[in-house]
């Protein structure tokens, strides 16, 4: 039975994981956020990061001047639909931390909590997933054989 426990907490801690990394944004620099995420200078890191990120894809696959407009709306429309979501995932955030911060921790609380909030999890996965596809579906065939050993690359280092 502790066995269960264990994988319980342990599925809803990945879940957890999960959704800090869904709700951050779809490009998220890892290597230089602040202990204060919510503070104004850790968004605008993430909006450099993603002026940066749509630099090094220009120049790495070429893209036209046509494909970087699609690309842009495309984003444009992704970071509209976050924002219907952005306030039920800062809501769950500060209901976690009150589950975080009590003196025992509340195991039945924090699942019920994740469970509650599962459908906009699911929403927020899904919008970045159809982003991601639309996006790709941008390129030419041989610039996806290029971004995918990119991402490969990546994904490996």
């Amino acid at each position: 039975m502790n066995i269960i426990k264990s994988m319980k907490a342990i599925s809803s801690i990945t879940a957890l994981c999960a959704l800090m990394a869904v709700s951050a944004t779809a490009s998220v620099n890892a290597s230089g956020y602040d202990v204060a995420f919510d503070s104004p200078k850790h968004h605008q890191r993430g909006e450099r990061f993603k002026d940066h990120s749509m630099k090094r894809m220009i120049k790495a696959l070429s893209l036209s001047e046509q494909q970087q407009g699609e690309i842009k709306a495309i984003r444009a429309l992704a970071k509209e639909q976050h924002k219907e979501l952005h306030a039920s995932l800062q809501q769950f955030k500060k209901e976690v931390k009150v589950l975080v911060q009590a003196k025992n921790f509340d195991e039945q609380a924090f699942i019920a909590l994740q469970g509650a909030y599962q459908p906009s999890f699911e929403q927020a996965a899904l919008a970045k997933a159809k982003t991601k596809n639309a996006i790709f579906n941008v390129l030419s065939a041989e610039q996806q054989q290029k971004w995918l050993k990119i991402m490969e690359k990546r994904n490996k280092g």
